[in-house]
């Protein structure tokens, strides 16, 4: 070991060489309490409000006892218009400000006590004035001394508590005006132990050089806050509905709600600790640089025995606020615990995203906020910025300490996987995507998410090295804000597909066929259809799942920067050179970075192959071009298909060669070339698309030539070819650069002295032949086109999304998609249900229906008795008639009449008779049609027994169950029987 501790052979690294999150994770911390603190107090508030929300949910035809996400959110979505309007009367939101006013009171109360804390603390404590016990200056002076030392300005104020007896000191107040305590014990050691003594100071001061003070207490006064102001109310909030669960007679169950409180408050607390533990080894470091006996503070540790022990206390520091001698021991000797990636706290951040977009939009819900898109970006921008910031920087260190050190560079995979695990712990925790049921009805699909953290550590990791191999600067920390912003672009479009789509429709089951075909004419409209899309195998499978990632516009944006970002890297190569950012004493034993047309011209042949395609496919088809009526439907559908594998062959290909052209960025080498590949492709299918018609052999949708752009053909579907062709190519890279790596590895182990190569010959700039200012300028072309481009269509496609949704347009095309789910169920859950549709509204639409048909009678009888002339007959029933129109909605502003089918069609049967009779009869009035008219009055009578049909199965299956029949009498005998069609 040398002087500087570390061990022999390796050097000593600056903890400071990349920042180290700190500021992300405090973030997190007041995200997760603004998030958790607003979704508790909205259900305080809905308890005490003693709304009937479980009773909307019956009446929509929600089972309880059936777990499935899907179905329960069909019924829902399916009749939205009708469940506002039931939580609009039976549990109504609070008013929108109290739900706004809580997290913001949170803020005021936690800054007021930030501020108290010091004052608090030092009248708790009893504290008195340095003075007092350093009457002739001495521990001031040497104070001063150190604080000139060290650059703390100004000199901090101290304090002594002589009634603490440790050995030790705390700093606190706030960063620009710290107070500095002194214990008792400290000062009993001083002459006895002076380095000890000394070494504690630094600490303290190191704190404060740091910017640790007001970080620390900004934590501890929002985690009191949240104890006094949310975690409380919520405690006794729950108390009151045990003690009355118990009260009936009834066992108290975990509900979800409850335990997702919990994780909740869990996640705070850990989010608390790490925020609080990770400054202390960092004020260790600096207290030791600054001169400080790297022994001076130590306390003796017992080595942690078996792996089980050891595991044991890496659980145990995740609740601490203070690590373990131990660990701070060793980071003395090495910091390597700095640079490490802990598994279990990205785990836990991984939830983060999930947990809190889910409480915001349970916040949100009730105030008729549209969901759309757009909504969904914005709600995850600010939890995927936040992981991104927390795993990338992690990442970076991790590797920036392994090129350093000469060690092996990590792949990020292993870590990227636990935050993606942290994802679908989150969806089993909330609900989203899979229900109330704690298993997701395709547990699969849990893997998903965890595949695709894996890739983005594994792209992380790789994008480090490849920078730190390549940077030019004195700082890496620009190639980290660049891979930070990639990195966020790629885990906000991630989390926006999987959260609005990916999740659900993974776990659900898949629309049949003949729906899918109808939607293909409804996109890509044809007066004269040829073929049936039904036919087509697996479209019911992979229709929707593309047309879910085309409907996620950055998606595009997303797989191009994460290629670009390498791209650039490449580009600004400086093999052979030592970057001005690494230490000399660092080592280096790697050999340069393969030349950057190593990787660009599998991507360029690759695009010319994917051009070459695309002309191809547009010959084949002008093969059998039907008439210009008839290009539309499967014809077109069949164009857009056979576009996306003459793009996406060609980038696996090239990424395959590229892949192995340095086996240190698999990765990154593969999604160059495919991406550059794929973009190539895209735009020669872009021109070729834009003048259709005007080449007669590869003529597709045009017969006359004009320079029609692509992105507003309307039977091409531009953006759903270039989301899914990008995507497509970035996932082929991925999968060709993951088998790659295995085969090596593979390799590797069945020969184990194998030299892997690595370009040992230096080329300046990292080119390979001449002008490389100029292939520099044309990689720089290439990314801005290629991001340009992608980011245009994006905002363009958000710009037409907007924020707002036709609510009835959406539930109708809903409907008629998937339909409305009607599962089996028991026989106590169908009376529940029909109960609920009744006794919350059903009853009142009812005696509305038997109203208008007695004011309807009443005027018919008087027009009879007075033997009206057509126009005082008009002016007679008019006003009935039109009256009976209103009926016509029952179906729209309430619920379809749930678990029976006969009373079902009865019920549908009064809307669809009341809106005949009712536009029937005003047209007859107007035409003075009295054959017309004697017709649109029976449907309105007719409508009247319909009511009465459905009101007296009501109440016979309330009877039946136990419960009190319908408030009207049911009617007897022809009454009562509804005149409708056989289903």
């Amino acid at each position: 070991m040398d002087a500087t501790g570390a061990p022999p052979g390796r050097p000593r690294i600056d903890e400071r060489v990349l920042g180290a999150g700190t500021g992300p994770r405090f973030v997190v911390l007041l995200l997760l309490m603004l998030t958790a603190g607003g979704a508790m107090i909205l259900e305080v508030v809905r308890v005490l409000a003693d709304g009937d929300e479980s009773g909307c949910s019956l009446a929509a035809g929600v089972d309880p006892a059936d777990g499935s996400y899907w179905k329960t959110s069909l019924s829902i979505s399916g009749q939205v218009t009708a469940s506002r309007f039931c939580l609009s009367l039976w549990a109504p939101a609070p008013p929108w400000w109290q739900v706004a006013a809580w997290p913001l009171l949170l803020l005021v109360v936690a800054a007021l006590l930030f501020a108290a804390l010091p004052h608090w603390k030092a009248r708790r404590s009893r504290v008195i004035p340095l003075a007092a016990v350093d009457p002739d200056g001495e521990l001031l002076a040497l104070l001063t001394e150190l604080c000139t030392a060290t650059g703390v300005a100004p000199t901090p104020r101290v304090v002594v508590d002589p009634a603490a007896a440790s050995v030790s000191a705390v700093v606190f107040g706030r960063t620009r005006r710290p107070v500095v305590c002194l214990h008792g014990g400290l000062l009993a050691v001083r002459r006895r132990d002076p380095e000890r003594f000394r070494a504690v100071l630094l600490h303290e001061l190191a704190h404060i050089a740091n910017r640790d003070v007001t970080l620390t207490y900004l934590t501890v006064a929002l985690w009191r806050v949240f104890l006094a102001l949310v975690l409380l109310p919520y405690v006794l909030c729950l108390g009151y509905v045990i003690y009355g669960v118990v009260a009936d007679g009834r066992v108290p169950q975990l509900d979800r709600a409850v335990a997702l409180a919990v994780v909740m408050v869990v996640l705070l607390y850990l989010a608390r600790s790490d925020a609080l533990r990770s400054r202390e080894i960092y004020a260790d470091l600096a207290a030791v640089r600054w001169g400080a006996d790297p022994h001076g503070w130590s306390v003796s540790a017992a080595p942690s025995g078996s792996a089980v022990c050891r595991l044991l206390d890496a659980f145990l520091d995740l609740w601490r606020t203070h690590p373990r001698w131990g660990l701070r021991q060793g980071a003395l000797v090495d910091p390597a615990p700095l640079f490490r990636t802990s598994v279990l706290p990205l785990f836990l951040i991984g939830t983060v995203p999930v947990l809190a977009v889910q409480q915001v939009l349970r916040q949100i819900a009730p105030y008729r906020v549209n969901f759309t898109n757009n909504l969904m970006t914005l709600l995850v921008i600010v939890p995927g910025a936040l992981v991104t910031g927390v795993i990338v920087v992690a990442l970076w260190r991790a590797v920036v300490y392994a090129v350093l050190t000469g060690t092996r560079v990590p792949s990020g995979a292993w870590a990227g996987g636990w935050l993606g695990a942290g994802m679908s712990a989150g969806l089993v925790l909330s609900g989203w995507g899979a229900g109330w049921a704690w298993q997701p009805q395709r547990p699969l699909v849990l893997l998903v998410p965890v595949a695709a953290g894996a890739a983005f550590g594994w792209w992380t990791t790789q994008c480090a090295h490849l920078w730190t191999r390549t940077s030019r600067g004195r700082t890496p920390r620009p190639a980290l804000t660049l891979c930070l912003a990639a990195g966020c672009v790629a885990m906000t479009s991630w989390l926006t597909w999987w959260m609005l789509a990916g999740a659900t429709a993974l776990n659900r089951d898949f629309p049949g066929a003949q729906a899918v075909a109808q939607s293909v004419l409804q996109w890509l409209p044809s007066k004269a259809p040829t073929g049936d899309p039904t036919r087509i195998p697996g479209i019911a499978l992979v229709l929707p799942q593309l047309s879910n990632v085309a409907d996620t516009p950055m998606g595009s944006l997303a797989v191009i920067v994460l290629w670009v970002v390498p791209l650039l890297a490449w580009a600004s190569g400086t093999a052979g050179r030592t970057p001005r950012w690494m230490p000399d004493q660092a080592l280096r034993p790697e050999g340069p970075v393969a030349p950057l047309r190593k990787v660009m011209l599998p991507g360029l042949l690759g695009g010319a192959l994917a051009g070459l395609t695309v002309v191809g496919v547009q010959a084949w088809l002008h093969t059998g071009q039907p008439v210009p009526d008839a290009r539309g439907g499967l014809y077109a559908l069949r164009y857009a298909g056979l576009l996306l594998p003459a793009l996406c062959l060609p980038a696996g290909l090239a990424a395959a060669v590229a892949s192995a052209a340095d086996r240190r960025f698999r990765l990154p080498g593969a999604l160059i070339a495919a991406g550059t590949a794929t973009v190539l492709g895209a735009a020669t299918m872009t021109l070729l698309v834009s003048v259709d018609g005007c080449v007669t052999p590869l003529n597709v949708l045009s017969d006359s030539c004009a320079w029609r752009p692509a992105w507003w053909r309307p039977l091409f579907p531009f953006t759903f070819v270039l989301n899914n062709a990008l995507v497509l190519s970035g996932l082929t890279a991925v999968a060709v650069a993951l088998t790659a790596a295995a085969v090596t590895a593979v390799r590797r182990r069945r020969r184990p002295d194998a030299h892997v190569s690595v370009h040992p010959e230096p080329q300046a700039g990292g080119q390979g032949a001449r002008g490389p200012r100029a292939r520099r300028l044309a990689v720089i072309l290439l990314c801005v086109v290629a991001v340009a481009g992608t980011a245009t269509d994006g905002g363009f496609r958000r710009y037409q999304l907007g924020f707002m949704v036709n609510e009835l347009t959406s539930q109708r095309s809903l409907v008629q998609f998937w339909g409305l789910p009607d599962p089996p169920r028991s026989e106590l859950t169908r009376v529940r249900q029909i109960r609920a549709w009744y006794r919350l509204s059903g009853d009142d639409l009812i005696d509305m229906a038997v109203s208008y048909d007695s004011r309807l009678t009443a005027a018919v009888r008087e027009a009879q008795a007075a033997k009206d002339s057509w126009d005082a007959l008009d002016r007679r029933l008019r006003p009935a008639c039109t009256q009976w129109g209103s009926a016509a909605w029952f179906e729209t502003v309430w619920f379809r009449l749930p678990a029976d089918p006969r009373l079902r069609a009865d019920w549908h049967a009064v809307t669809t008779k009341a809106d005949n009779g009712s536009r029937g009869c005003a047209q007859a009035l107007t035409a003075r049609d009295q054959a017309g008219l004697r017709s649109a009055l029976l449907d309105l009578y007719a409508a009247r027994r319909c009511a009465e049909s459905v009101n007296a199965g009501i109440d016979g299956i309330l009877r039946a169950g136990g419960f009190r029949g319908t408030t009207r009498p049911p009617a007897q005998g022809t009454a009562a029987v509804c005149d409708r069609p056989a289903s």
